[in-house]
C-alpha cells in the first residue's frame, strides 16, 4: 500500500527553538545544507521534510536508520540505501510537508492554491486538460481543477524521477472519478495509479505509485512525535 504522510510547520520562534532537537536526528551533510538557508521557512521545511521520511523509514522497516545522507538519483529524487522494497517522495509548499511510501516507486506532490496561472496551464497543459480547466465556471472551480492537474502530473514525474525536465504537456490526466484519475499519451506512465486526498482548504495533494492501493486519507505527524520517537 501506499501511504502519505503530511506534518505542519511550527512558527518560527517555535521551529528555532526545536532546531537542535531536530538537528540530532539527521547525518552531517543534512545539517550543514539546513544552515544554508536564508529563511527560517525553507530551512524548516527541507529538515521537516527528511524528519519525517526517516522516522517513517524507521517505523516500516524496524532497524535504525544509517547515518548516511539519503543519496539521489539523477534529477534528485531521494533514495533511501539500505531499505530494500521500500520507496519514498518528500514535498512541501506552504505550511506542509508531504511524504509517501511505497513498496514501489512513488511521487507525491504538495501545492498551495492561488490565483490560476493561465499562461502557466496552456505552455504545460495537454489539450484535454485545458479543455477541462476551460470549462469551469468558477475562479475557485479553476483553481480546484488546476491545482488537480498540476500535483497529478507533479507526483507522476516524481514518481519517474524526471522531474520538469519531462515535458508536462506530453502526457494526459483523465478524471476516472472518486478522486482516482488515469494517464494517456506516454509509454512511461503504464502501470502508474493517481490519486488525490482530500486535504487542509488552500492545498492541493496528490501521490502516484507503482501500486494501485493508496490509503483512504492523509496521515497527519506531529512533530513532538518525530522528535521524542
Amino acid at each position: 500500500m501506499t501511504e502519505v504522510y503530511a506534518i505542519p510547520l511550527v512558527t518560527d520562534e517555535e521551529y528555532v527553538a526545536l532546531k537542535p532537537l531536530l538537528l540530532q536526528l539527521v547525518p552531517e551533510a543534512t545539517r550543514h545544507k539546513t544552515e544554508q538557508f536564508a529563511r527560517p521557512g525553507d530551512a524548516q521545511r527541507s529538515l521537516l521534510g527528511e524528519v519525517a521520511a526517516r522516522y517513517l523509514l524507521q517505523k516500516a522497516s524496524g532497524k535504525p536508520l544509517p547515518e548516511i545522507p539519503f543519496t539521489t538519483g539523477e534529477k534528485g529524487k531521494p533514495v533511501p540505501d539500505g531499505f530494500e522494497g521500500i520507496h519514498l517522495n518528500i514535498s512541501h509548499s506552504g505550511r506542509w510537508v508531504a511524504v509517501a511510501l511505497s513498496p514501489m516507486q512513488v511521487g507525491v506532490d504538495v501545492e498551495k492554491m492561488r490565483k490560476v496561472p493561465e499562461g502557466v496551464a496552456h505552455r504545460f497543459f495537454s489539450e484535454d486538460e485545458k479543455n477541462w480547466l476551460d470549462g469551469a465556471t468558477s475562479e475557485d472551480e479553476k483553481s480546484d481543477i488546476f491545482f488537480t492537474l498540476w500535483t497529478l502530473k507533479e507526483s507522476f514525474l516524481k514518481a519517474i524521477g524526471t522531474g520538469l525536465t519531462k515535458n508536462l504537456n506530453s502526457f494526459t490526466v483523465i478524471n476516472s472519478g472518486e478522486g482516482r484519475f488515469l494517464l494517456k499519451n506516454d509509454i512511461e506512465a503504464e502501470g502508474y495509479y493517481l490519486k488525490t486526498f482530500p486535504f487542509q482548504d488552500g492545498y492541493k495533494l496528490s501521490a502516484c505509485a507503482l501500486n494501485e492501493t493508496f490509503c483512504k486519507e492523509v496521515i497527519i505527524l506531529d512533530i513532538d512525535k518525530l522528535i521524542h520517537k
